[in-house]
This record gives structure tokens, C-alpha cells and sequence, in this order.
């Protein structure tokens, strides 16, 4: 082999490397953008749902519907509307609930737990 020959094998060689970095980098941006994606409608989706549990029951039960209705026939089947509706009503109940009065739970500690 002459070292012309040698120079273009190892120019052929190093393109082949860097090639196949190429495809890896852009394997890991796909997964990356995945990934990121997957979070924003995940974040997205939390939102809409606490969103909803503010709303009066008929508004959440309407605008549920609308969401459910675009919703693949799969994905309707593995979350039921009425489930749905349950579940936003129960948060709604939750939200709605006052936290309980801690004060009971610090009779032990040296100072009044309710101010001077």
C-alpha cells in the first residue's frame, strides 16, 4: 500500500469514528428531547388537574368531557370518565378541606404553640 493509499484508508477510518459519534450524539439529543418532553406534559397535565379541582362541578365536569373526548379510544377505555370526574372530585374535597388545627400535636414542647 502506498502512502497515499495509507493516508486515504486513515481518513476513511477517522470519517467512520466520527460518523458513528455522530449517530450517538444524536441518539442522545432524541432521548434527551424525550425526555423533556415527557416532563412538560406530565407538569402540563398536573396543572390542567389542579386546575380543574378548582372549578364548580358542572365547569369540571364539562371541561373534563371535552379532554376526555379527544383522548385516543385506549386511553378513554383505561381512564373511564366517571373515574376521572371521582378522582377531581375527591382532590376538589381535599383542597376544600381546612388543614387541622396542629396544636394539639405540640402540648409537649416548651412554649405555646398558638403565640403569646
Amino acid at each position: 500500500m502506498t502512502p497515499v493509499e495509507k493516508q486515504v484508508a486513515a481518513l476513511e477510518e477517522k470519517i467512520a469514528r466520527e460518523r458513528a459519534k455522530l449517530a450517538d450524539a444524536k441518539v442522545k439529543a432524541a432521548a434527551q428531547h424525550r425526555k423533556r418532553d415527557t416532563r412538560r406534559k406530565i407538569l402540563f397535565g398536573y396543572a390542567f388537574l389542579d386546575w380543574l379541582t378548582t372549578l364548580p362541578p358542572n365547569e369540571r365536569k364539562r371541561i373534563a368531557g371535552l379532554v376526555h373526548g379527544r383522548l385516543k379510544r385506549r386511553e378513554r377505555e383505561a381512564f373511564p370518565l366517571f373515574e376521572v370526574l371521582q378522582d377531581l372530585a375527591e382532590a376538589a374535597a381535599a383542597r376544600a378541606t381546612p388543614p387541622e388545627d396542629r396544636a394539639r400535636d405540640t402540648g409537649s414542647l416548651p412554649f405555646n404553640a398558638k403565640g403569646p
